[in-house]
């Protein structure tokens, strides 16, 4: 895969992730409130900013990050 085309794909899934972030559909809805105590729309910006974003970031930066040797030797 080339490198344009991973960046391409990073690009997009921010993309995803920011129209996630404003959720639109949720937002004057209170109610069911999920385990007593949270709304539902809270409940979704948890997962979404929380659980997604950190897959998201993980695999942002194993496709995007250029490999790094293990051995590093000293020029000098």
């Amino acid at each position: 895969m080339s490198h344009r085309l991973k960046r391409t794909l990073v690009l997009i899934g921010l993309l995803v992730m920011i129209f996630l972030h404003f959720d639109f559909w949720w937002f004057d809805q209170v109610n069911p409130i999920l385990f007593g105590f949270m709304p539902i729309a809270l409940w979704f910006q948890v997962l979404v900013g929380g659980i997604l974003a950190s897959i998201y970031l993980f695999f942002a930066y194993k496709v995007i990050w250029p490999h790094v040797p293990e051995n590093f030797e000293d020029e000098d």
